[in-house]
């Protein structure tokens, strides 16, 4: 074993993705090496991006999504910024599908995938939809308090007969699943007649991710499977039988620049560590874009100018958002996210 595959003692079981998640082709290019057991790949079938593992679903469950959602559901959380972050994710959704999200019919029924604490179905219920979510996370309880409710169910797996809905949103959720298709087609199914879904994606295609290699945060390696593109988050869509209205990703300054600034502050962490006389040596405590949070510095820096920085980040994007999608467009191919607005293909 060397040095870039060797695993320390504590990491977690890793599952390995011996073929395509959208395709099924087990021919691949290597793009980023294995570190942990888990490296990046291009599908030469269907010109995908995927890890070639992920860590155990207990392991995700317990120290990553659990200890998180503990956290969000602490009283010191700012969850008025985040809440004002959905609010305007939800003002991009409503622009992007022409104004049909933010007039629903009376009794429109919303299903939010992997809601959390509810903060987006809260939007969607002030707009007049009855709101549902689907939430597997200790997160989900906070959503249900809020009065929402809330089903803990595998989309790969599972369908309990939810009916149908006038909207479906599913946002930084399809890159987890290990068959993304088949969470698609679960989404398809669920679509009432006229009705839209809004599914929102990382973008492989990111402008500074290359500046930062495997170590980008937005990767989550362990986490996150695929990584799409515009071409292949299109297809994926189309095998689904999801045929999209809109795919916008227009650049935007301050989300862009976040996990620049995170995955630099990861570094700079690890470095002092590794300064530090008889440092221990590199663990996966931080697995899946969790590596502030895996250290008290860490911590210490994101409750001290953690809020200032993100409120400086949203206000550029606020300011300069509309400028930038008037200059560069909003399919721009190099965003930071990929969103789309689509409905069920017609049989």
């Amino acid at each position: 074993m060397t040095a870039a595959t060797d695993a320390p003692t504590d990491a977690p079981t890793v599952e390995p993705v011996d073929a395509c998640p959208v395709c099924g082709a087990r021919d691949a290019r290597p793009l980023l090496p294995e570190v942990h057991r888990i490296g990046v790949v291009r599908c030469q079938g269907c010109d995908l991006v995927h890890a070639t593992g992920h860590y155990a679903a207990t392991y995700l469950s317990e120290s990553y999504y659990g200890t998180r959602a503990r956290q969000r559901q602490s009283p010191t959380q700012p969850s008025a910024r985040d809440a004002d972050r959905k609010r305007r994710n939800v003002e991009l959704y409503d622009r992007l599908s022409g104004g049909r999200l933010g007039r629903p019919r009376a009794g429109a029924r919303a299903l939010d995938i992997g809601c959390d604490t509810g903060l987006l179905l809260d939007v969607l219920r002030e707009l007049g939809y009855r709101t549902e979510g689907i939430e597997r996370s200790p997160a989900g309880a906070q959503a249900q308090a809020a009065g929402h409710e809330v089903h803990a169910l595998d989309i790969e797996v599972t369908d309990l007969g939810l009916g149908r809905f006038d909207l479906i949103t599913m946002t930084h959720v399809l890159e987890h699943l290990r068959e993304p298709v088949r969470g698609l087609v679960w989404i398809r199914r669920h679509l009432a007649p006229g009705g839209l879904a809004v599914i929102e994606v990382p973008n492989w295609g990111d402008l500074l991710r290359p500046l930062w290699g495997r170590r980008f945060r937005p990767l989550e390696l362990g986490d996150h499977i695929s990584f799409f593109e515009r071409a292949t988050f299109t297809a994926a869509l189309t095998r689904a039988g999801l045929e999209p209205e809109i795919l916008w990703s227009a650049p935007q300054i301050g989300t862009s620049l976040a996990p620049s600034l995170l995955t630099a502050a990861d570094l700079a962490l690890e470095l002092r560590r590794q300064l530090r006389p008889g440092h221990a040596a590199p663990t996966v405590a931080g697995v899946a874009g969790d590596r502030l949070r895996s250290s008290k510095q860490g911590r210490r820096w994101q409750r001290l100018a953690g809020p200032l920085v993100v409120r400086g980040l949203d206000s550029l994007d606020s300011a300069l958002g509309p400028w930038l999608e008037g200059v560069f467009g909003a399919h721009c191919a190099w965003g930071a996210n990929l969103v789309v607005v689509a409905r069920a293909h017609a049989q």
